[in-house]
């Protein structure tokens, strides 16, 4: 019911925020059925000051409108005034060590702390000072304060039990805190996870029938005219290295979210010479002029197997946009370790990119040249792989001049 109360319809991003909510609002109400309980005893009594407990609860009633009206900062800070205001008040007086008012000055103190929470400790911490402050005031006399007086046991137990108390509170909170933060993260990465599956399941199912419904067709025409049937087999062939391309994307994609990250000891050049070789002659590179350059006994721990698929799509993409138009066109792969990080670059004076395309070009499905086939997935795949080795991939391409892609992990 006080959840339904002070929550009403509004919306929280974290448990945190409900926590406070909730934690200020029974603190505010527990005050407020003492101060009822005392006026009462007051009221029978004919002994005491019940005004001034009259006046606590209707503050009470003021801060518990004000969560609800989303004012809760201003709600818990008028709160806890009000209830080290009346402790001091009561504690101030020769019979406090008698009746303990002083008391009050503990849930006073560790309410802020558990109300505010790690993430807005000082607050906690702020009005626990003052808590003790005011007990110090009122309590202490300083002419009396030898271990023979009451006195001192007095405040050094109430001491004691506090920073116990805050100790505690502060503890299991951060454990909280912690906690949610994971879960947060968790989330996050989960809502990202969902939003990718779904674009991806839409993209893959359209780009996977594109090929066989091509196919279909090139194989009625076949049966219909028997005589062009190479010609139609040879571009079946295209329609199949391209499903082909598309199928080995999606299962480089699935392994880099699967599997573990495997480190180990590599020498950096075969790696991107086997990658190189393998690549020119998927493409018409015989007029693109390769260098390579790194030290030969140049070495670095990672994941091979991830690196080698950073380089694959880097380094195809690097032939595939070439412009053979150009009089020297070129691929320069270069290595060196700075820093604690390896920065390899794929440097091409190829077609470059064009500056709208910039922004877009790591997401996944999209392409920023129609011109090639491809499935939209290899830049998206290579950020990807380089994020899960804890490194990077930033780019600079003017379009008609080239495209430099340089990638930095940590060695």
């Amino acid at each position: 019911m006080i959840q339904k109360f002070v929550l009403r319809d509004r919306v929280l991003e974290t448990e945190s925020e409900k926590r406070k909510i909730i934690l200020g609002a029974y603190l505010i109400i527990i005050y407020f059925f003492v101060d009822l309980f005392f006026v009462s005893i007051n009221f029978f009594n004919r002994v005491g000051d019940a005004s001034s407990l009259f006046v606590g609860a209707i503050v009470s009633i003021i801060c518990l409108l004000l969560i609800r009206w989303k004012y809760v900062n201003t709600a818990i800070i008028l709160q806890l005034i009000r209830c080290n205001a009346l402790a001091f008040y009561f504690s101030n007086t020769e019979s406090a060590v008698l009746t303990g008012s002083y008391v009050y000055f503990i849930p006073s103190s560790l309410g802020a702390l558990a109300v505010f929470g790690y993430r807005e400790r000082w607050m906690g911490i702020g009005f626990t000072l003052l808590s003790f402050i005011l007990f110090m005031t009122a309590i202490l006399q300083p002419t009396n304060f030898h271990p023979n007086d009451r006195h001192f046991y007095l405040i050094i137990n109430f001491l004691i039990v506090l920073v116990i108390g805050i100790l505690i509170l502060i503890f299991f909170d951060r454990l909280v805190n912690n906690s949610e933060k994971n879960i947060l993260q968790k989330n996050k990465e989960l809502m990202k996870a969902n939003a990718e599956l779904d674009r991806f399941v839409y993209s893959a199912s359209h780009d996977l029938r594109a090929p066989l419904t091509s196919l279909a067709g090139l194989i009625h025409l076949a049966q219909r005219d028997k005589a062009d049937a190479p010609t139609y087999l040879a571009l079946m062939a295209e329609r199949l290295k391209v499903m082909d391309n598309y199928i080995k994307d999606i299962v480089e994609y699935s392994r880099n979210t699967r599997l573990e990250v495997s480190f180990s000891k590599i020498k950096l050049r075969p790696v991107i010479e086997e990658v190189v070789n393998t690549l020119k002659y998927s493409t018409d590179t015989s007029k693109v002029r390769i260098e390579i350059k790194l030290e030969d006994g140049l070495k670095i721990k990672t994941d091979e197997s991830r690196l080698r698929v950073i380089l694959n799509n880097l380094i195809g993409n690097a032939f595939k946009y070439q412009d053979l138009s150009k009089s020297n066109p070129y691929l320069k792969v270069q290595a060196a370790i700075q820093d604690n990080q390896c920065f390899i670059t794929i440097e091409d004076n190829g077609i470059g990119i064009k500056p709208e395309h910039h922004i877009k070009v790591f997401e996944m499905f999209y392409r920023a040249n129609d011109s090639a086939a491809g499935s939209g997935l290899g830049l998206y795949i290579a950020r990807e792989t380089a994020d899960k080795l804890k490194g990077k991939i930033s780019f600079e391409s003017a379009y008609g001049l080239g495209t430099t892609f340089t990638v930095s992990i940590p060695v």
